[in-house]
C-alpha cells in the first residue's frame, strides 16, 4: 500500500507541474494571428551590390533619390504583412541610425543630410530607422529591430570592448525612442574576416563572447512586451531560408513555448540586386510558403529588399499584393456543416494555427471551399531562387560566403 501511495503521490505531483505556455508578448501575437511578417535589409550593401560588407564602407554611398519609407510600409501593408523588423545594423557595422556608440552611422551620410524627396525634416537629420518606425505606426504595422552582434567595421570586434559597444546598440534601439518594439531579432553571426578598423583580419571569438543571457535580460527589462527570435526567444530558427517548418517538430524547447519563425527573401537575396530583377517570388509562390510556414504551426517572416532610390520595385510590389490576394481567397468561402469543403484551419489550445488541404471530416477546424485550380496553382509553385548563402553557411552546407 505504500508503494501504490508513493506512486500515486508522484503522479500528482507531475500533475501540478504545469506544461510550457506562451509568454504574455507571444499570447497577444498567437490572439491577433500575426502570423506574416517582415524583415527589411536596406543599407551601404544595397549601393555596393552585396549581401555582406566588408566593413570599409563609405558613408556617402548611402545617397538615395527618393527614400519613401510610407511606400515600402505601404506595400508591406497591403501585401498582409503584420509587422516589420528594420535592419538597422548588417555585419559592415554600419548603424542607420545616430548612434553615440561609433562614429560608423548614418550621421555621415548624405541621406543625415536631408537627399530626398522629404527634405531635411526635423532639421537634425534623417534618422532611417526613425523614418520606418513611423511609418509603420502610421500604417497599423508593428515594428521591430535587428542589430548584428558581428561587426566587420569595429576595431574593438574579438574583444570586451566591443561586447560593450555592441549592448550599448541595443540598448539605444530599445529604450523607447523608437517606441514600443514587437520583435527583437538576433542571429549567429560570430566573426570571420573583416576590415576591422584598418586590420584586415579574421577574428575569432569564443563561446557565449556576446553574453546574450545579458541581452535577452535587459532587452525584456527595456520592452516589456517584446518577443524575442533566436536564442531563449519565443521564436526560433527552422533551419533553412526556404520559409519551410517541420510540421512534426516540437513547439516545446529547453524547456521553454517557442514557435518556429520560417525567414526567406522575396528576391535571390536579403539585399536589393538590379541582377536579380524578374526573379522576385511569384504571389502563387509565396501562398505556397505560408501552407509550409503558418501551415505546420510557425511564423512567416519575409525578407523586402528596397532598392537604391529608396523604394520597393513594382515587381515586388505586385508579388505582396497577389500574396494577399491568393491568401484571402482560401479563406473567402467558409463551408457549413455537411457542405463541400477542401481546406481547413485548426488551432490547439495556445493558438497556434495549422493548416490542411484535405476534405477529410476527421479533422476538426473551420472549413473552407477554395477554387481547385487555385489549390493546385498553388501547389505546383516553384522558385529558381534556391537557399540563399547566409542558410548553407550557417547549416555548414557552403563554407565561402558571398
Amino acid at each position: 500500500m505504500k508503494t501504490v501511495a508513493v506512486v500515486a503521490a508522484a503522479i500528482g505531483a507531475l500533475a501540478a507541474v504545469a506544461a510550457p505556455e506562451p509568454s504574455p508578448a507571444h499570447r497577444i501575437r498567437l490572439d491577433a494571428e500575426e502570423d506574416v511578417i517582415g524583415i527589411v535589409h536596406w543599407g551601404l550593401n544595397t549601393f555596393t551590390d552585396r549581401e555582406w560588407g566588408y566593413g570599409d564602407e563609405d558613408p556617402a554611398m548611402l545617397n538615395p533619390s527618393r527614400f519613401d519609407a510610407d511606400q515600402i510600409v505601404g506595400a508591406c501593408r497591403d501585401g498582409g504583412i503584420r509587422g516589420l523588423v528594420v535592419v538597422a545594423k548588417h555585419h559592415d557595422g554600419f548603424c542607420l541610425w545616430p548612434t553615440k556608440t561609433t562614429e560608423h552611422n548614418i550621421a555621415k551620410s548624405p541621406f543625415w543630410k536631408g537627399n530626398g524627396e522629404r527634405g531635411t525634416g526635423n532639421g537634425q537629420g534623417r534618422d532611417y530607422v526613425k523614418e520606418m518606425e513611423q511609418a509603420c505606426r502610421r500604417a497599423g504595422l508593428k515594428f521591430g529591430v535587428y542589430c548584428s552582434p558581428w561587426d566587420r567595421n569595429s576595431a574593438h570586434y574579438a574583444t570586451e570592448k566591443y561586447v560593450e559597444i555592441y549592448h550599448a546598440q541595443v540598448r539605444e534601439l530599445l529604450d523607447g525612442r523608437y517606441g514600443e518594439i514587437f520583435e527583437m531579432w538576433f542571429d549567429g553571426a560570430n566573426g570571420g574576416d573583416g576590415w576591422y578598423g584598418g586590420a584586415k583580419e579574421t577574428r575569432k571569438i569564443p563561446k557565449g563572447y556576446y553574453r546574450f543571457d545579458e541581452v535577452y535580460r535587459f532587452v525584456r527589462e527595456l520592452q516589456p512586451k517584446v518577443t524575442i527570435f533566436c536564442g531563449e526567444g519565443e521564436y526560433r530558427w527552422p533551419g533553412n531560408e526556404r520559409g519551410d517548418v517541420d510540421p512534426v517538430r516540437s513547439a516545446v524547447l529547453d524547456g521553454n513555448f517557442c514557435q518556429w519563425e520560417a525567414d526567406f527573401p522575396l528576391r535571390p537575396g536579403w539585399f536589393y540586386h538590379a541582377s536579380e530583377r524578374g526573379r522576385t517570388k511569384h504571389a502563387a509562390y509565396l501562398m505556397n510558403r505560408y501552407l509550409s510556414s503558418v501551415g505546420n504551426g510557425g511564423t512567416m517572416d519575409i525578407g523586402i529588399a528596397p532598392n537604391r532610390e529608396g523604394r520597393l520595385d513594382d515587381e515586388d510590389v505586385r508579388a505582396l499584393r497577389g500574396f494577399k490576394a491568393i491568401k484571402d481567397a482560401f479563406f473567402a468561402h467558409p463551408a457549413k456543416d455537411g457542405e463541400e469543403f477542401n481546406f481547413v484551419e485548426t488551432k490547439d489550445e495556445f493558438g497556434v494555427k495549422r493548416l490542411y488541404i484535405s476534405s477529410d471530416r476527421a479533422i476538426r477546424g473551420k472549413r473552407y471551399l477554395v477554387d481547385p485550380e487555385l489549390i493546385q496553382l498553388v501547389r505546383t509553385a516553384t522558385t529558381d531562387s534556391g537557399e540563399t548563402d547566409t542558410a548553407k553557411w550557417m547549416t555548414g552546407a557552403e563554407k565561402e560566403r558571398k
